[in-house]
């Protein structure tokens, strides 16, 4: 049997940099003085969450998870150095044929509710997510696990279908399927608007649109950790009203990717920024399945007419950079095309005919400015892009209904973005979006999703990804980067991934 218990996953590009430098920021704000317990913390989010429970819930956004992440514990926690760590499951093992792994959990953990956490409910929570007349849209990201079952009060056992080691990231994931949930509560139906789990934190209030209330737990198994004895988590949609609000010290801390309110909190010194790489990264979407995005040299001659450079400058003024892959892990060499208009006038002229194509944006100013950045920079290759603004609901139907030539989209944040990319890319998954299908792709996306260690695993995504630049159906970048604000007196920041800040461990100093 092989322990997994402290595997680690490397930093990817300057994110070593980048969260030195941010913590060297906050550092005499972590670490000046004791932590001082009560106090309340106010968050400034920008949408309400959908809801709680793992399959009614759909998945969750940054605001979504730093709720959840109050209420709900995942098995295994990821420390800010992406190190894996015990936490619900205080140990782990994987069978030499890698098809079975074997997490024991925590004793003396209860729910809100003073029930005991236990094997049962582990399992019941992935066979529920994995059943697929339950329809959760957390079961494409974990197809690979094949069932659990409890062994024993704190034994519980996964089954694979094959060897997958996107296992302990999924088990350390902070989305609706990697946070354990009350059974009790869920076969109830009442999880989604009235969440219980083994959490620092216990839900109080949900005002829909305006507030949630949690309030600490007093039988925490951890709680020497807690300090806050309320979190307050306002709606705020609107983010310049956000940003005043958090300038005038109605609330202390606030997520946001605006450049404009980045770079003024930065000059103005009132608050403290913190910002660190993530994984993910923005990605655009070439459709091959019809002309003249079906030929591979116009594919590469809109590539290279293209620059993530000039849209990190022109649409996040500088608050992002340059990524060639959305991997969270470092690549030597993944063929990328970089910007050349001179490169995409060649490619053009190769393909011999006026190359005309339209593109769905989304009908927000950042989306109407990313399309005309693209329309531009094509008309300087000497190509023709028309510009088509829709809703992002209707966005993201023509996409899956394969009714569009070019459309923006992303790369989500993850700890492995394996499952994202055989998504992608594999012919026979339903989230092929680009209808690119080719046998190499076929096969090198099954050689990643079954690697039998991780570092083979992470080479063939870098291979994968090399694949992808090279066909030119999709364009990664810009990189993640997230930008926390937070009042001065908020102590105990640590790092975060997926552009969650983990909140429930803050307090705040009254000096």
């Amino acid at each position: 049997m092989l322990n997994k218990d402290h595997a680690s996953i490397r930093l990817r590009r300057g994110a070593a940099l980048v969260l030195a430098a941010s913590l060297a920021a906050v550092a005499g704000n972590a670490q000046a003085a004791d932590p001082v317990k009560g106090g309340t913390l106010t968050v400034g989010l920008e949408t309400d969450v959908r809801g709680f429970d793992t399959v009614k819930g759909g998945v969750y956004g940054i605001s979504g998870r730093t709720v959840a992440g109050a209420l709900e514990e995942p098995l295994i926690m990821v420390t800010p150095d992406r190190k894996y760590e015990p936490h619900l499951a205080t140990s782990w093992s994987n069978s030499d044929d890698g098809l079975t792994w074997t997490l024991k959990l925590r004793t003396g953990v209860k729910y809100h509710d003073g029930s005991d956490f236990e094997s049962s409910d582990v399992a019941a929570h992935f066979n529920r997510i994995l059943d697929p007349k339950n329809k959760s849209r957390s079961r494409g990201f974990m197809s690979a696990i094949k069932g659990a079952e409890a062994v024993d009060g704190n034994t519980v056992r996964f089954t694979l279908k094959h060897p997958w080691q996107a296992f302990l990231p999924t088990m350390a994931g902070r989305d609706m399927g990697g946070l354990m949930e009350s059974q009790e509560q869920t076969a109830s139906g009442k999880q989604n608007r009235s969440p219980i789990g083994t959490g620092p934190y216990i839900f109080q209030e949900w005002r829909g649109g305006d507030r949630i209330i949690v309030t600490k737990n007093p039988n925490y198994w951890d709680k020497d950790k807690i300090h806050l004895d309320k979190i307050i988590y306002r709606i705020l949609p609107d983010t310049q009203t956000r940003f005043a609000s958090l300038i005038a010290g109605d609330i202390d801390l606030i997520w946001t990717d605006r450049a404009n309110s980045i770079h003024q909190a930065e000059k103005e010194g009132k608050v403290t920024v913190y910002k660190q790489d993530g994984g993910g990264s923005g990605l655009v979407l070439f459709n091959a399945s019809a002309p003249p995005l079906d030929s591979k040299v116009v594919r590469n001659a809109v590539r290279h007419a293209l620059s993530q450079e000039i849209v990190n400058k022109v649409l996040w003024k500088g608050t992002r950079y340059k990524a060639e892959h959305p991997m969270p892990f470092k690549c030597k060499d993944v063929s990328y095309p970089n910007f050349s208009t001179a490169k995409a006038k060649e490619l053009a002229a190769q393909y011999g005919k006026p190359i005309k194509l339209q593109m769905i944006h989304t009908t927000t100013p950042r989306g109407k400015e990313l399309g005309e950045i693209f329309q531009q920079l094509m008309k300087k290759a000497g190509m023709q892009l028309d510009l088509i603004p829709v809703d992002q609901s209707i966005l993201v139907k023509r996409v899956f209904t394969n009714k569009y030539q070019i459309s923006g989209w992303r790369v989500a944040d993850a700890l492995d973005v394996g499952p994202q990319l055989f998504g992608l890319s594999h012919s026979k998954s339903p989230y092929n979006i680009t209808r690119l299908k080719t046998p190499e792709l076929d096969k090198l996306s099954l050689a990643m999703r079954m690697a039998k260690t991780m570092e083979s695993r992470e080479q063939l995504q870098c291979d994968l990804v090399s694949m992808i630049n090279q066909n030119g159906n999709m364009a990664f970048g810009p990189g993640n980067r997230y930008h926390i604000l937070l009042q001065k007196n908020i102590k105990g920041m640590r790092g975060f991934t997926g552009g969650t800040a983990y909140v429930w461990y803050l307090w705040k100093d009254k000096g």
